[in-house]
């Protein structure tokens, strides 16, 4: 016996029904959590009733996914337990928890086919201890099915019945990303059985992802969408939080299905392995419009602080010694520093120096000097030598450079902030490749050491373009995704 299942057996022993009921919700609710922190649930006052629900759960994050009604039964018996589900509204996609164990003798088929044909999830105790354990090899995985089943699972579900789905959904996924026939096909077949049609087409979706990445003919699987689908949050916990996955090709296949976008409307993320991983394919694979980059709180420790990437809310993050990196979907969005704060602004002189090494053309800038303030735009290329020296002149010694906009390789107009030090798409709507967007901002808004820029373009490659010569690092080549 688990922890949630101990715990209920104890309250259940309590003399007043009231408080035993109240704290059963409460333990329900604990663990509701564990499984997907984003559940909302709400207690009513009742316990026991036949058409009033014990419990609401509720899916703010998903506007596709309705309000589910729990019902705990202290009873055990299949004919009582049928009586209940006949009366239960099929739009609720009721669960029916029973607080106990079910008798081994009824008919498990025909409450199953009942359950199913009602909308209705039927788990006892132990089916429930069983969905929520936290022992696994493979915990991420494990949330995946528990958030699955407690979202769309219909039919009768025991305790050997959910050690099966985990078994063949673990295999299933693991035969997926090998690009097995056999082992993904039995899983998606138990998926089809055993989840309602939206949430089995989400777990098709994940399954049919894993199967792409893994280089697989789309063809060989009949059940698997012949398109990509869009990935549910939890299946992206999944391949970004569970076991390391250090294959480069797979990552960018995933890259390819998966948006930046996609990724920022995620909740926080550590900084797996998986996740440094997956955002190496990303990044000479997505575009992004708006980055900032931030004095970062290590900089003290600038020889041995990690680099790497993570995600908060709205936004995803990679820490360097000396800096931290923002991306976003708006400016307003940062929740660094870098969009709050007001930077010491660079000379004209040491930005000038850095346009042409990282392969940016000027169209526009904005000059500074004590109160004085000179703004000039024009033709791609025309400010250059004589021109800025003489806007530089205009102000006097000490010209400082408060903002410019400059061309990239891509060709899409991108404005640097310097006094706040964001970077952000000159049309509001467009975009530019992320690699591009993130390797100008770095050189523009820091100064690297030669030994900095080595690091970092392990981590992050330059594509050929550095402040440093002879510091080179380019994308290795992707394989082909498969038709």
């Amino acid at each position: 016996m688990n922890a949630v299942a101990s715990s209920i057996a104890e309250a259940l022993e309590a003399d007043d029904p009231y408080r035993s009921f109240a704290e059963i919700k409460r333990v329900l609710e604990q663990h509701l959590r564990q499984i997907n922190p984003q559940i909302r649930t709400r207690r009513t006052g009742y316990y026991n009733h036949t058409h009033m629900p014990d419990l609401v759960m509720r899916w703010p994050h998903d506007d596709d996914l309705s309000d589910r009604y729990v019902y705990l039964r202290s009873t055990t018996d299949a004919d009582e337990l049928g009586f209940d589900i006949r009366r239960l509204a099929r739009q609720d996609r009721p669960i029916v928890l029973a607080l106990g164990a079910l008798r081994p003798s009824f008919d498990a088929r025909a409450l199953d086919s009942l359950a199913i044909d009602h909308h209705t999830l039927v788990l006892d105790l132990a089916a429930f201890a069983e969905l929520t354990a936290g022992e696994s090899a493979d915990a991420a995985l494990r949330r995946l099915i528990a958030n699955t089943v407690i979202e769309g699972g219909q039919g009768l579900l025991d305790e050997r019945s959910v050690s099966r789905l985990a078994r063949a959904m673990t295999t299933g996924a693991q035969a997926a990303r090998r690009g097995e026939r056999e082992g993904t096909e039995d899983a998606l077949s138990f998926a089809s059985d055993t989840l309602s049609p939206p949430i089995a087409r989400r777990l098709t979706a994940f399954l049919g992802t894993l199967w792409r990445a893994s280089g697989a003919p789309v063809a060989a699987l009949e059940r698997v969408p012949k398109y990509p689908q869009q990935l549910d949050e939890s299946s992206l916990d999944y391949l970004l939080e569970g076991q390391e996955i250090p294959d480069g090709n797979f990552w960018s296949r995933i890259a390819r299905e998966i948006t930046l976008t996609d990724l920022l409307r995620h909740g926080r993320i550590t900084a797996t392995d998986n996740l440094q991983h997956f955002m190496r394919a990303a990044l000479s694979t997505w575009n992004a419009r708006v980055c900032g980059v931030a004095p970062s709180s290590v900089a003290a420790r600038r020889g041995a602080a990690p680099l790497h990437w993570t995600t908060g809310e709205g936004v995803l993050s990679f820490d360097a010694p000396g800096f931290v990196l923002t991306l976003a979907q708006k400016v307003e969005h940062l929740t660094s520093s870098a969009a709050r704060a007001a930077y010491e602004l660079p000379a004209l002189d040491e930005v000038g120096n850095r346009l042409p090494l990282l392969g940016l053309s000027l169209k526009a800038i904005t000059l500074v000097n004590g109160g004085g303030k000179v703004a000039y735009e024009g033709e791609v290329g025309a400010l250059h030598g004589d021109r800025l020296r003489h806007l530089s002149e205009s102000l006097g010694p000490g010209t400082l450079v408060k903002n410019l906009e400059a061309l990239p390789p891509s060709g899409v107009p991108v404005r640097y902030n310097f006094s706040t030090r964001t970077a952000s798409v000159k049309p509001p709507r467009g975009s530019v490749p992320l690699l591009e967007l993130v390797n100008t901002s770095i050189r523009l808004f820091t100064d690297l050491s030669r030994a900095e820029e080595e690091r970092l373009v392990e981590v992050i490659p330059s594509g050929g373009r550095t402040l440093h010569a002879g510091i080179e690092h380019d994308m290795p080549e992707a394989e082909s995704p498969a038709d």
